[in-house]
């Protein structure tokens, strides 16, 4: 009887080391994704569940939002907020539950225009979203150089970030199926925003009622990265 009791809690004790240092809910490998390509996404799902957003211009740097709309929320503003000078290639879920179900994780997305918009530009800021606790900037990519420069800049301007060095493959960002990495350079950089810092920015975080709610976070965020952008590249 002793023994069964010592065993139930240990077994517990691992559940809950495991369930408090995986803070990374929001960011989904392939084996959890309801489609593995885009091309099961295409054949279960309406067309007016989703919509893809382009614009082109002769800007080096590529903003690219995969998991948009009522994915992984507030991706979608950030977004559009970056694209003034820059190009951009937004995935939004318009679907007003189950949006889960219209994520793709990185390494298995392959919208052909995301695939053709990627292949036309140097380098990539990829957006991204993640759960966690408190308001974090997890910073990845293949453009090491580039990636320290921003975590820096980030945590400046009063926004904690990390700079993702070993481990936590599934928001490094570095691998070379990644679509951000298919670019012209294999030169990207991935941001994975928390779940509270992305609240902060809005007043309304529904999906329809980001838009309209923008706070002061929002503003300050988008500009420490605009800003970013225009100097580093």
């Amino acid at each position: 009887m002793k023994s069964y009791r010592l065993v139930s809690f240990s077994t517990l004790c691992i559940c809950l080391l495991v369930l408090f240092i995986s803070p990374f809910q929001d960011t989904s490998s392939a084996s959890t994704d309801k489609y593995q390509n885009f091309k099961q996404l295409s054949q279960h799902e309406f067309s007016a569940s989703y919509k893809v957003t382009t614009k082109e211009t002769k800007s080096p740097v590529l903003i690219f939002a995969p998991h948009g709309g009522g994915i992984e929320g507030g991706t979608s503003e950030i977004a559009k907020e970056l694209v003034k000078q820059n190009a951009l290639y937004l995935f939004e879920s318009l679907k007003s539950k189950g949006s889960r179900d219209l994520h793709l994780t990185s390494t298995h997305f392959d919208e052909p225009t995301a695939r053709k918009m990627v292949s036309k530009y140097d380098n990539v800021l990829s957006l991204h979203g993640y759960s966690g606790n408190e308001k974090h900037i997890f910073v990845g990519g293949t453009d090491r150089e580039r990636a320290k420069k921003l975590t820096q800049l980030l945590n400046q301007n009063g926004f904690p970030a990390e700079l993702i060095t070993k481990g936590h493959d599934e928001i490094a960002g570095i691998n070379p199926g990644n679509i951000a990495n298919k670019n012209r350079t294999g030169k990207s950089i991935q941001l994975e925003i928390s779940q509270p810092l992305r609240s902060a920015m809005f007043h309304s975080f529904s999906l329809k009622g980001r838009a309209s709610s923008k706070t002061q976070t929002f503003y300050r965020f988008t500009n420490v990265l605009s800003t970013f952008v225009s100097t580093s590249y």
